[in-house]
């Protein structure tokens, strides 16, 4: 402990929590400039991951022939491939929070690459399944969750419109993969294939690296407050000597003279703040609180001292002032809407500045947990993984209801992207046309991504409701499938799937804030993404297994529409009556709790920035 305070003090930074004030620390959001090179930075990597992912089943004939294995087997390889990522997403969250995005997913990038080309050596099956599924896996969850993080970090207002265009990089890398995979099996052998694939996967370390980390706005509005006051001192000498008036007479002087007297007012600030924060310290220091004693935050009864953001807790001495900007800290970073919905946006007055320091999760004071004894792990990625992987949020039971019909639902997803396109070669459609299919797929997902986010933001409709009507849309479908026999049948299979399946992904978010508040996003957002990844890896399996038991595909596009079938099932739950009103009540009980918390802040004129 003496050590650490050593070497902080020996770097100029000071453990001591009074000389921090956190307005200056977390970063705004731009909403704009650099942010649109990093929306285009992450529509590449969707673009990528979810491209080659979604576009598996082109493959599954062609290792089908080159194993000898069973379909079920086979389907494991892609199964992995797309369950993984979504499954590594806690972990990545924990890793993302304390290195950053870009160094996530150039490391992602890299590991993904490696993957794959050891997978073009691969001599039976479950060697592929190791490289190519498992580990190629954890590598696109290395470059998937943060480029769906950065989006969230440099878009508040514009949010919407930036993530819509972030994730249409899955619809529309499925459109170009899939064809592009059945052309090249007929130029390369499969070995060949994996390899150019590795070099495609390579290309996410140059998207990374477009995913500058955004800096504190600290050290900009002291070099513009120096400025403004340079630039009002020349104004003063100019006018003094090119007049005979009296100083107060002058305007630049005016100008300089009322700076003077903003900035003495904020010195006078700073120090009653100060002074008041180095009382609370000390008393702090005198139960001698390490940092990392049960939850691993310092836990005291005494009040909170005055700050100019008083949300932001001073009591977690562990916290270093760069862990202020760290992404995951922020409630909302997952949050794919417009922020215009959120009541805390609403309670903070649309001032993106002060939104973004109350929902700094930072201040909160997370129960014990098995994670407080991996005292080996950063504390910023300790945070992390206590939030996103807390079960108790199980027992609530809108949640709990989602979460089922998540894993039911997801049960079903990827049997279409997986067998569709075996299927319509048994009918005698020729390779590129039925590799076609999950192209078609692919780009009205895209489509249903926008419409689904129009919707519900601008046209005000219950993003519930748009996700049950899609499920049971989704699975009428999946029992639909076997009796299009015909190529043209199937080309509208794919077009209203890829519309349908749309909307069920992409309303998540918004759907969880509605219910559970913004509050409990992270932790249910963590807690879906394991489950929908779990469901991912034994879903294809298992309608590969139904495939040989009965030697038809008809079966197990009926077991994938059971399965959303149950899903929605699940979901329309949620719109009972009794139910709806317990969601509306938390809701309601989260706006009250803004406004309160609003209420114990003390705005003053003297802390405004020139």
């Amino acid at each position: 402990m003496k050590s650490d305070e050593k070497k902080r003090h020996a770097s100029g930074e000071s453990t001591s929590s009074s000389e921090v004030d956190p307005g200056d620390y977390i970063p705004t959001p731009p909403d704009g400039g650099w942010g649109w090179v990093v929306v285009f930075s992450s529509f590449m990597c969707n673009l990528i991951v979810d491209g080659l992912g979604y576009s598996f089943g082109v493959l599954l004939p062609l290792w089908v022939n080159v194993f000898q294995e069973s379909r079920g087997k086979v389907s494991l390889v892609g199964s992995l491939l797309n369950g993984m990522y979504l499954c590594a997403g806690p972990i990545v969250s924990g890793l993302t929070n304390k290195f950053g995005c870009r160094a996530v997913t150039i490391t992602g990038s890299i590991f993904a690459t490696a993957a794959f080309f050891c997978a073009s050596f691969s001599e039976n099956i479950t060697v592929l399944q190791l490289t190519y599924g498992f580990l190629g896996g954890l590598g696109f969850g290395l470059i998937y969750l943060p480029a769906v993080v950065i989006v969230g970090y440099y878009f508040e207002k514009r949010r919407a419109i930036a993530t819509g265009i972030a994730v249409c990089g899955s619809g529309v890398g499925t459109f170009i993969f899939a064809p592009v995979n059945a052309i090249m099996m007929d130029v390369f052998d499969w070995r060949n294939l994996v390899m150019i694939q590795a070099g495609i996967v390579l290309n996410a370390c140059v998207f990374g690296m477009l995913m500058r980390p955004l800096e504190p706005t600290k050290k900009m509005k002291q070099f513009q407050r120096k400025a403004q006051m340079e630039n009002a001192k020349k104004k003063a000498i100019r006018n003094r000597k090119r007049n005979a008036h009296s100083d107060s007479s002058m305007p630049g002087a005016n100008d300089f003279t009322k700076l003077n007297e903003i900035q003495k007012r904020k010195e006078e600030t700073d120090k009653r703040t100060n002074s008041e924060n180095n009382d609370f310290m000390r008393g702090i220091k005198a139960h001698e609180i390490h940092p990392r004693i049960e939850s691993g935050y310092a836990k005291t009864s005494q009040p909170k001292p005055f700050l100019s953001a008083p949300r932001l807790r001073h009591d977690s001495v562990h916290h270093e002032k760069s862990d202020y900007s760290r992404p995951m800290y922020r409630q909302d970073i997952f949050y794919s809407g417009s922020i215009y919905n959120i009541p805390q946006y609403k309670t903070s007055g649309s001032d993106v500045r002060e939104y973004v320091t109350s929902i700094t999760n930072i201040t909160d004071v997370p129960s014990p947990s098995c994670w407080d004894r991996c005292s080996c792990l950063p504390i910023s990625v300790v945070d992390t993984m206590k939030d996103m992987l807390d079960l108790s949020l199980l027992k609530d039971f809108n949640f709990l209801m989602i979460c089922i019909g998540n894993i039911l639902a997801m049960t079903g997803f990827y049997v279409p992207f997986s067998y569709v396109v075996d299927h319509a070669l048994q009918f005698g459609i020729p390779k590129t046309d039925a590799a076609f299919l999950l192209s078609i797929i692919g780009i009205t997902n895209t489509i249903g991504r926008l419409l689904s986010g129009l919707l519900v933001d601008i046209f005000k409709l219950n993003a519930l409701v748009i996700n049950n009507t899609a499920l049971v849309v989704s699975a009428i479908l999946l029992f639909v499938e076997p009796f299009c026999t015909t190529y043209e049948l199937l080309v509208t299979f794919a077009v209203l799937y890829g519309l349908c399946v749309a909307a069920y992904i992409s309303l998540t978010s918004i759907i969880i804030c509605d219910l559970l508040g913004l509050r409990k996003l992270t932790n249910a957002f963590g807690l879906l993404t394991l489950a929908r990844g779990i469901a991912g890896v034994y879903g294809p399996p298992v309608a590969g297994a139904v495939y040989n038991a009965t030697g038809s595909y008809n079966y197990s596009f009926w077991l994938g529409g059971l399965m959303f079938a149950l899903g929605a099932a699940c979901h329309l739950v949620l719109l009972l009556p009794c139910v709806k009103k317990k969601g509306q009540e938390i809701a309601s009980n989260e706006i009250v709790l803004v406004e309160e918390e609003d209420k114990t802040m003390l705005p003053s004129s003297n802390d405004e920035e020139v």
